[in-house]
């Protein structure tokens, strides 16, 4: 495969996304966002098995909502900056240095250093921009005297078990996720700063290859 059909071989965002997921994020950020899942959800269940003294059903969704609004809070302030970034990167950057990444194979085989650059940038993208929708989701039905909060009253009122299992996964998966999105945040910095290293040492060597051509 060529360095022009490597570079386009993802047709849609979901391939994108599923490639950027397995080069560019850390394990740790994984492992960590799914043992805070865990130790919350089963904190949750040994609430629920003794009657909720400690956390009741109106509580997990007073939790849900704040969650919610913490995410939205900093999904929405981080987006305007890395989407900045990310223009600034791509319209300052030579595109005789984009076609020289393209063409150098990553240490993570099957993607380009351009790709790998990238797709960081895009990995990012992706988490928060669904998070983002979840918060939003939650925000709009979840609001306080709202439709759907009847209706969940009534269904914890009817079925207590089905309501307090679902809010509490519900917390538990929101929470972990915030959590995930700051410990990518974390890894976004230094692989730009990665990337920042590679440009700069790609366009040194388009430049000597540049002054060789010109003897």
């Amino acid at each position: 495969m060529n360095w022009q059909d490597r570079l386009t071989s993802e047709k849609s965002l979901l391939a994108v996304y599923r490639t950027a997921r397995k080069v560019a994020s850390a394990r740790i950020n994984a492992v960590l966002a799914w043992s805070i899942f865990v130790v919350m959800v089963l904190a949750l269940a040994v609430n629920a098995c003794f009657g909720m003294p400690v956390s009741p059903y109106g509580s997990l969704i007073i939790g849900i909502r704040e969650v919610a609004d913490a995410g939205f809070a900093l999904t929405t302030a981080i987006l305007g900056f890395l989407i900045a970034g990310f223009a600034i990167f791509a319209s300052i950057t030579k595109p005789g240095v984009f076609i020289l990444l393209a063409k150098l194979d990553h240490k993570k085989g099957g993607i380009s250093r351009l790709q790998f650059i990238f797709f960081n940038f895009l990995l990012v993208f992706v988490h928060f921009l669904t998070f983002l929708a979840l918060c939003l989701t939650v925000k709009v039905t979840l609001y306080s005297n709202g439709p759907l909060s009847g209706a969940l009253r009534w269904v914890a009122e009817n079925q207590r078990l089905v309501i307090v299992v679902g809010a509490s996964c519900m917390f538990a998966a929101m929470t972990a996720w915030l959590v995930f999105l700051l410990m990518l945040l974390k890894s976004f910095i230094w692989n730009l700063y990665q990337a920042v290293l590679v440009t700069i040492t790609t366009e040194a060597q388009l430049t000597e290859q540049d002054a060789e051509g010109d003897k």
